[in-house]
Protein backbone atom coordinates (compact mmCIF):
# COMPACT_ATOMS: atom_id res chain seq x y z
CA UNK A 1 0.00 0.00 0.00
CA UNK A 2 1.43 3.35 -0.98
CA UNK A 3 0.63 6.63 0.71
CA UNK A 4 1.06 10.06 -0.88
CA UNK A 5 0.59 13.22 1.22
CA UNK A 6 -0.06 16.71 -0.23
CA UNK A 7 1.28 17.53 -3.70
CA UNK A 8 0.34 15.54 -6.79
CA UNK A 9 0.25 11.79 -7.55
CA UNK A 10 2.58 10.89 -10.40
CA UNK A 11 -0.08 9.02 -12.36
CA UNK A 12 -2.31 9.89 -15.30
CA UNK A 13 -4.96 11.17 -12.89
CA UNK A 14 -2.49 13.33 -10.97
CA UNK A 15 -4.22 16.64 -11.49
CA UNK A 16 -7.56 15.31 -10.33
CA UNK A 17 -6.06 13.97 -7.12
CA UNK A 18 -3.90 16.96 -6.19
CA UNK A 19 -4.28 18.10 -2.59
CA UNK A 20 -4.30 21.48 -0.91
CA UNK A 21 -1.87 22.80 1.67
CA UNK A 22 0.78 20.28 2.82
CA UNK A 23 -0.35 18.33 5.87
CA UNK A 24 -4.02 19.08 5.40
CA UNK A 25 -4.81 16.16 3.14
CA UNK A 26 -3.59 12.81 1.90
CA UNK A 27 -4.31 10.27 -0.83
CA UNK A 28 -3.72 6.53 -0.57
CA UNK A 29 -3.38 4.25 -3.59
CA UNK A 30 -4.21 0.61 -2.85
CA UNK A 31 -5.29 -2.57 -4.55
CA UNK A 32 -5.95 -6.30 -4.62
CA UNK A 33 -4.68 -8.68 -7.30
CA UNK A 34 -6.30 -12.11 -7.14
CA UNK A 35 -6.15 -15.00 -9.62
CA UNK A 36 -6.99 -18.70 -9.39
CA UNK A 37 -7.16 -21.86 -11.45
CA UNK A 38 -10.61 -23.44 -11.23
CA UNK A 39 -11.86 -26.89 -12.21
CA UNK A 40 -15.56 -27.72 -12.22
CA UNK A 41 -17.75 -30.72 -13.05
CA UNK A 42 -21.49 -30.40 -13.69
CA UNK A 43 -22.27 -33.33 -15.94
CA UNK A 44 -20.36 -31.97 -18.95
CA UNK A 45 -16.94 -33.34 -18.10
CA UNK A 46 -14.22 -31.32 -16.39
CA UNK A 47 -13.94 -27.64 -17.25
CA UNK A 48 -10.72 -25.80 -16.41
CA UNK A 49 -10.45 -22.01 -16.45
CA UNK A 50 -8.36 -19.17 -15.06
CA UNK A 51 -10.45 -16.74 -13.03
CA UNK A 52 -10.04 -13.33 -11.43
CA UNK A 53 -11.30 -12.78 -7.89
CA UNK A 54 -11.56 -16.25 -6.37
CA UNK A 55 -10.91 -14.80 -2.92
CA UNK A 56 -11.41 -11.05 -3.26
CA UNK A 57 -12.33 -9.09 -6.37
CA UNK A 58 -9.22 -7.66 -8.01
CA UNK A 59 -9.19 -3.85 -7.84
CA UNK A 60 -7.25 -0.61 -7.98
CA UNK A 61 -8.36 2.22 -5.74
CA UNK A 62 -7.65 5.71 -4.47
CA UNK A 63 -8.98 7.13 -1.23
CA UNK A 64 -8.38 10.57 0.15
CA UNK A 65 -9.10 12.72 3.16
CA UNK A 66 -8.72 16.37 4.14
CA UNK A 67 -8.84 17.51 7.76
CA UNK A 68 -11.37 20.35 8.09
CA UNK A 69 -10.90 20.77 11.83
CA UNK A 70 -13.07 20.01 14.87
CA UNK A 71 -13.11 16.28 14.05
CA UNK A 72 -14.58 16.83 10.55
CA UNK A 73 -12.96 15.59 7.34
CA UNK A 74 -13.72 15.63 3.64
CA UNK A 75 -13.33 12.15 2.13
CA UNK A 76 -13.49 10.49 -1.29
CA UNK A 77 -12.94 7.05 -2.84
CA UNK A 78 -12.47 5.92 -6.44
CA UNK A 79 -12.22 2.13 -6.88
CA UNK A 80 -12.22 0.21 -10.14
CA UNK A 81 -12.65 -3.53 -10.54
CA UNK A 82 -10.09 -5.37 -12.69
CA UNK A 83 -10.40 -8.74 -14.40
CA UNK A 84 -6.84 -9.92 -13.90
CA UNK A 85 -7.27 -12.89 -16.26
CA UNK A 86 -7.63 -10.65 -19.33
CA UNK A 87 -6.89 -7.12 -18.12
CA UNK A 88 -10.35 -5.70 -18.73
CA UNK A 89 -12.44 -3.62 -16.32
CA UNK A 90 -15.01 -5.41 -14.16
CA UNK A 91 -18.54 -4.23 -13.26
CA UNK A 92 -19.54 -4.06 -16.92
CA UNK A 93 -16.50 -2.03 -17.95
CA UNK A 94 -17.16 0.94 -15.64
CA UNK A 95 -14.17 3.15 -14.94
CA UNK A 96 -14.80 3.06 -11.18
CA UNK A 97 -17.47 0.40 -10.88
CA UNK A 98 -16.68 -0.71 -7.34
CA UNK A 99 -17.12 2.75 -5.81
CA UNK A 100 -17.09 6.43 -6.75
CA UNK A 101 -17.95 8.60 -3.77
CA UNK A 102 -17.35 11.88 -1.96
CA UNK A 103 -18.60 13.12 1.39
CA UNK A 104 -17.95 14.28 4.93
CA UNK A 105 -16.84 12.25 7.95
CA UNK A 106 -17.18 13.20 11.61
CA UNK A 107 -15.58 11.32 14.47
CA UNK A 108 -18.71 12.07 16.52
CA UNK A 109 -21.58 11.72 14.05
CA UNK A 110 -20.33 9.33 11.39
CA UNK A 111 -19.85 9.52 7.62
CA UNK A 112 -22.18 10.67 4.82
CA UNK A 113 -21.25 9.79 1.21
CA UNK A 114 -22.80 10.39 -2.20
CA UNK A 115 -22.18 8.57 -5.48
CA UNK A 116 -21.96 4.90 -6.47
CA UNK A 117 -21.80 3.07 -3.15
CA UNK A 118 -21.69 -0.46 -1.70
CA UNK A 119 -25.04 -1.26 -0.07
CA UNK A 120 -25.29 -1.87 3.70
CA UNK A 121 -26.87 -5.28 2.99
CA UNK A 122 -23.85 -6.30 0.91
CA UNK A 123 -21.32 -4.88 3.39
CA UNK A 124 -22.56 -6.95 6.35
CA UNK A 125 -23.43 -10.15 4.45
CA UNK A 126 -19.92 -11.60 4.68
CA UNK A 127 -20.03 -11.51 8.50
CA UNK A 128 -22.45 -14.49 8.60
CA UNK A 129 -20.50 -16.51 6.00
CA UNK A 130 -17.55 -18.65 7.18
CA UNK A 131 -16.01 -18.29 3.72
CA UNK A 132 -16.65 -14.52 3.64
CA UNK A 133 -17.58 -14.84 -0.07
CA UNK A 134 -14.43 -16.87 -0.85
CA UNK A 135 -14.26 -19.60 -3.49
CA UNK A 136 -16.95 -22.23 -4.06
CA UNK A 137 -18.02 -22.09 -0.40
CA UNK A 138 -18.93 -18.39 -0.25
CA UNK A 139 -22.70 -17.84 -0.39
CA UNK A 140 -22.70 -15.60 -3.52
CA UNK A 141 -21.03 -18.29 -5.66
CA UNK A 142 -24.18 -20.37 -6.32
CA UNK A 143 -26.17 -19.74 -9.53
CA UNK A 144 -28.89 -21.33 -11.66
CA UNK A 145 -27.05 -22.14 -14.90
CA UNK A 146 -29.63 -22.45 -17.69
CA UNK A 147 -29.86 -20.42 -20.92
CA UNK A 148 -28.60 -17.62 -18.70
CA UNK A 149 -26.60 -17.72 -15.47
CA UNK A 150 -28.79 -16.29 -12.69
CA UNK A 151 -27.42 -15.60 -9.18
CA UNK A 152 -29.65 -16.91 -6.41
CA UNK A 153 -28.76 -13.80 -4.35
CA UNK A 154 -29.05 -11.01 -6.96
CA UNK A 155 -28.94 -8.08 -4.52
CA UNK A 156 -25.90 -9.52 -2.76
CA UNK A 157 -23.97 -10.02 -5.99
CA UNK A 158 -25.09 -6.66 -7.44
CA UNK A 159 -23.45 -5.20 -4.31
CA UNK A 160 -23.69 -1.50 -5.22
CA UNK A 161 -26.19 1.25 -5.96
CA UNK A 162 -25.92 4.21 -8.34
CA UNK A 163 -27.11 7.74 -7.52
CA UNK A 164 -26.96 6.88 -3.83
CA UNK A 165 -26.59 8.69 -0.53
CA UNK A 166 -25.22 6.59 2.32
CA UNK A 167 -24.57 6.94 6.04
CA UNK A 168 -22.29 4.93 8.34
CA UNK A 169 -22.31 5.60 12.08
CA UNK A 170 -19.21 5.63 14.28
CA UNK A 171 -18.49 2.55 16.36
CA UNK A 172 -20.77 2.95 19.39
CA UNK A 173 -19.40 0.37 21.82
CA UNK A 174 -19.27 -2.31 19.15
CA UNK A 175 -22.47 -1.27 17.35
CA UNK A 176 -22.39 0.23 13.85
CA UNK A 177 -25.42 1.28 11.82
CA UNK A 178 -25.57 1.86 8.07
CA UNK A 179 -28.28 3.24 5.78
CA UNK A 180 -28.51 4.00 2.05
CA UNK A 181 -31.04 5.45 -0.35
CA UNK A 182 -30.69 5.41 -4.15
CA UNK A 183 -32.77 7.74 -6.28
CA UNK A 184 -33.16 5.57 -9.38
CA UNK A 185 -33.50 8.64 -11.61
CA UNK A 186 -35.84 7.10 -14.16
CA UNK A 187 -33.73 4.11 -15.14
CA UNK A 188 -35.36 1.76 -17.69
CA UNK A 189 -34.82 -1.37 -15.56
CA UNK A 190 -34.84 -0.25 -11.91
CA UNK A 191 -36.13 2.56 -9.72
CA UNK A 192 -35.46 3.61 -6.15
CA UNK A 193 -33.58 1.42 -3.69
CA UNK A 194 -32.91 1.52 0.01
CA UNK A 195 -30.89 -0.58 2.43
CA UNK A 196 -30.05 -0.62 6.14
CA UNK A 197 -27.94 -2.76 8.44
CA UNK A 198 -26.85 -3.13 12.03
CA UNK A 199 -23.67 -4.91 13.09
CA UNK A 200 -22.63 -5.56 16.70
CA UNK A 201 -19.18 -6.96 17.45
CA UNK A 202 -17.63 -7.10 20.91
CA UNK A 203 -14.96 -9.56 22.05
CA UNK A 204 -15.69 -13.04 20.61
CA UNK A 205 -19.32 -12.23 19.78
CA UNK A 206 -20.87 -10.77 16.62
CA UNK A 207 -24.46 -10.19 15.44
CA UNK A 208 -25.66 -9.03 12.02
CA UNK A 209 -28.96 -7.81 10.55
CA UNK A 210 -29.37 -6.32 7.08
CA UNK A 211 -32.14 -5.58 4.59
CA UNK A 212 -32.46 -4.15 1.07
CA UNK A 213 -35.28 -3.36 -1.33
CA UNK A 214 -34.88 -2.53 -5.03
CA UNK A 215 -37.92 -1.27 -6.92
CA UNK A 216 -38.60 -1.99 -10.58
CA UNK A 217 -38.65 0.69 -13.28
CA UNK A 218 -40.74 3.77 -12.45
CA UNK A 219 -40.81 2.53 -8.84
CA UNK A 220 -43.37 -0.08 -9.91
CA UNK A 221 -43.21 -3.35 -11.88
CA UNK A 222 -42.36 -5.49 -8.85
CA UNK A 223 -39.24 -5.43 -6.68
CA UNK A 224 -36.28 -7.39 -5.36
CA UNK A 225 -35.99 -7.55 -1.57
CA UNK A 226 -33.48 -9.29 0.66
CA UNK A 227 -32.80 -9.98 4.33
CA UNK A 228 -29.75 -11.38 6.10
CA UNK A 229 -29.47 -12.24 9.80
CA UNK A 230 -26.97 -14.20 11.85
CA UNK A 231 -23.63 -13.89 13.55
CA UNK A 232 -20.55 -15.63 14.85
CA UNK A 233 -18.79 -16.60 18.07
CA UNK A 234 -15.07 -17.21 18.58
CA UNK A 235 -14.41 -20.21 20.84
CA UNK A 236 -10.64 -19.83 20.53
CA UNK A 237 -10.00 -23.03 18.60
CA UNK A 238 -12.52 -21.91 15.95
CA UNK A 239 -15.01 -19.19 15.14
CA UNK A 240 -18.49 -20.55 14.38
CA UNK A 241 -20.82 -18.82 11.91
CA UNK A 242 -24.58 -19.10 11.43
CA UNK A 243 -26.62 -17.22 8.85
CA UNK A 244 -30.05 -16.86 7.28
CA UNK A 245 -30.45 -15.18 3.89
CA UNK A 246 -33.65 -14.72 1.88
CA UNK A 247 -33.96 -12.93 -1.47
CA UNK A 248 -37.31 -12.58 -3.25
CA UNK A 249 -37.58 -11.22 -6.80
CA UNK A 250 -40.86 -10.15 -8.43
CA UNK A 251 -39.31 -7.43 -10.63
CA UNK A 252 -40.60 -7.65 -14.22
CA UNK A 253 -38.23 -5.03 -15.66
CA UNK A 254 -34.97 -5.94 -13.88
CA UNK A 255 -32.30 -7.29 -16.22
CA UNK A 256 -28.87 -8.95 -16.16
CA UNK A 257 -27.86 -9.98 -12.62
CA UNK A 258 -31.12 -8.72 -11.10
CA UNK A 259 -33.39 -10.72 -13.44
CA UNK A 260 -35.64 -13.49 -12.10
CA UNK A 261 -34.73 -17.13 -12.73
CA UNK A 262 -36.20 -18.74 -15.84
CA UNK A 263 -39.85 -19.81 -15.68
CA UNK A 264 -40.73 -18.07 -12.39
CA UNK A 265 -43.17 -15.20 -11.90
CA UNK A 266 -41.53 -14.73 -8.51
CA UNK A 267 -38.13 -16.23 -7.74
CA UNK A 268 -37.19 -16.69 -4.09
CA UNK A 269 -34.26 -18.54 -2.55
CA UNK A 270 -33.46 -19.05 1.11
CA UNK A 271 -30.00 -20.08 2.35
CA UNK A 272 -29.37 -21.28 5.91
CA UNK A 273 -25.67 -21.81 6.62
CA UNK A 274 -23.55 -23.13 9.48
CA UNK A 275 -19.77 -22.91 9.23
CA UNK A 276 -16.46 -22.57 11.02
CA UNK A 277 -13.00 -21.02 10.60
CA UNK A 278 -10.17 -22.67 12.56
CA UNK A 279 -6.69 -21.06 12.72
CA UNK A 280 -3.67 -23.38 12.78
CA UNK A 281 -0.25 -22.17 13.82
CA UNK A 282 -0.84 -18.53 12.99
CA UNK A 283 -0.39 -18.85 9.21
CA UNK A 284 -3.09 -21.32 8.14
CA UNK A 285 -6.87 -21.16 8.48
CA UNK A 286 -9.17 -24.12 7.76
CA UNK A 287 -12.75 -23.42 6.67
CA UNK A 288 -15.87 -25.62 6.45
CA UNK A 289 -19.53 -24.82 5.85
CA UNK A 290 -22.83 -26.60 5.27
CA UNK A 291 -25.71 -24.70 3.63
CA UNK A 292 -29.34 -25.66 3.20
CA UNK A 293 -30.74 -24.14 0.01
CA UNK A 294 -34.52 -23.77 -0.29
CA UNK A 295 -36.18 -22.83 -3.59
CA UNK A 296 -39.47 -21.06 -2.77
CA UNK A 297 -40.06 -19.66 -6.27
CA UNK A 298 -43.44 -19.52 -8.02
CA UNK A 299 -43.01 -21.40 -11.29
CA UNK A 300 -45.49 -21.33 -14.15
CA UNK A 301 -45.40 -25.16 -14.27
CA UNK A 302 -44.89 -27.61 -11.38
CA UNK A 303 -41.23 -28.53 -10.88
CA UNK A 304 -41.07 -30.75 -7.81
CA UNK A 305 -38.84 -30.18 -4.82
CA UNK A 306 -35.64 -28.31 -5.70
CA UNK A 307 -34.33 -27.88 -2.15
CA UNK A 308 -30.82 -29.20 -1.65
CA UNK A 309 -27.67 -29.29 0.50
CA UNK A 310 -24.34 -27.62 -0.29
CA UNK A 311 -21.06 -28.52 1.40
CA UNK A 312 -17.68 -26.81 1.14
CA UNK A 313 -14.20 -26.96 2.69
CA UNK A 314 -11.23 -24.69 2.20
CA UNK A 315 -7.92 -23.38 3.50
CA UNK A 316 -5.96 -20.14 3.48
CA UNK A 317 -2.16 -19.89 3.97
CA UNK A 318 -0.47 -16.55 4.58
CA UNK A 319 2.92 -16.29 2.91
CA UNK A 320 3.19 -12.76 4.35
CA UNK A 321 0.84 -10.09 5.66
CA UNK A 322 0.08 -9.14 2.03
CA UNK A 323 0.24 -12.42 0.09
CA UNK A 324 -1.97 -15.45 0.62
CA UNK A 325 -2.51 -18.82 -1.05
CA UNK A 326 -6.02 -20.27 -0.87
CA UNK A 327 -8.06 -23.23 -2.03
CA UNK A 328 -11.65 -24.40 -1.70
CA UNK A 329 -13.82 -27.32 -2.78
CA UNK A 330 -17.60 -27.11 -2.94
CA UNK A 331 -20.29 -29.55 -4.02
CA UNK A 332 -24.05 -29.21 -4.43
CA UNK A 333 -26.76 -31.71 -5.43
CA UNK A 334 -29.36 -31.05 -8.16
CA UNK A 335 -32.99 -32.21 -8.10
CA UNK A 336 -35.92 -31.87 -10.53
CA UNK A 337 -34.03 -29.68 -13.00
CA UNK A 338 -32.63 -27.24 -10.44
CA UNK A 339 -29.33 -26.79 -12.38
CA UNK A 340 -27.37 -25.28 -9.50
CA UNK A 341 -23.69 -24.58 -10.18
CA UNK A 342 -20.88 -23.23 -8.00
CA UNK A 343 -18.51 -20.52 -9.14
CA UNK A 344 -15.47 -19.15 -7.35
CA UNK A 345 -15.80 -15.96 -5.35
CA UNK A 346 -16.86 -13.20 -7.74
CA UNK A 347 -16.43 -15.44 -10.83
CA UNK A 348 -19.81 -17.09 -11.53
CA UNK A 349 -20.29 -20.18 -13.70
CA UNK A 350 -21.49 -19.28 -17.22
CA UNK A 351 -24.79 -20.16 -18.87
CA UNK A 352 -25.47 -23.82 -19.74
CA UNK A 353 -22.73 -25.06 -17.40
CA UNK A 354 -24.98 -27.82 -15.99
CA UNK A 355 -26.06 -30.79 -18.09
CA UNK A 356 -29.55 -32.29 -17.96
CA UNK A 357 -30.26 -35.24 -15.69
CA UNK A 358 -29.58 -33.51 -12.35
CA UNK A 359 -25.81 -34.08 -12.08
CA UNK A 360 -23.98 -33.13 -8.91
CA UNK A 361 -22.09 -29.86 -9.43
CA UNK A 362 -18.64 -29.56 -7.87
CA UNK A 363 -16.00 -26.84 -8.13
CA UNK A 364 -12.45 -26.48 -6.77
CA UNK A 365 -9.83 -23.81 -7.15
CA UNK A 366 -6.30 -22.89 -6.08
CA UNK A 367 -5.34 -19.23 -6.07
CA UNK A 368 -3.10 -16.45 -4.89
CA UNK A 369 -4.11 -13.05 -3.54
CA UNK A 370 -1.80 -10.06 -3.11
CA UNK A 371 -2.67 -6.78 -1.35
CA UNK A 372 -0.82 -3.54 -1.93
Amino acid sequence: MRRLSGGVIGLSCAAALAQGAPGNGSVTMYGVMDAASEISRSGRGSVLRLISGGNLGSRLGFRGTEDLGDGLSAVFRLEQGVNIDDGTLAQGGRGFGREASVGLSSRTWGTVLAGRLPTPYYVVHSTVDAFAWVGSGGLPSVVRSESASRPLLPLQTAARADNAIGYASPDWGGLQLRALGALGEGGPATGRAWSASARYAAGPFGLTLGHMRQEGANNANGRVQATVAGGSYDFGVARLFAGYTDEKNSCTTCTAGLARVTGASVSEFRLINLGARAPLGGLTTLIAQATRLQDRSRYAAPTGNRNTNWFAVGAEYNLSRRTMLYGTLGTIANHNGSRYALGSGTAAQPANAVASGDPRASTAQLGVRHLF
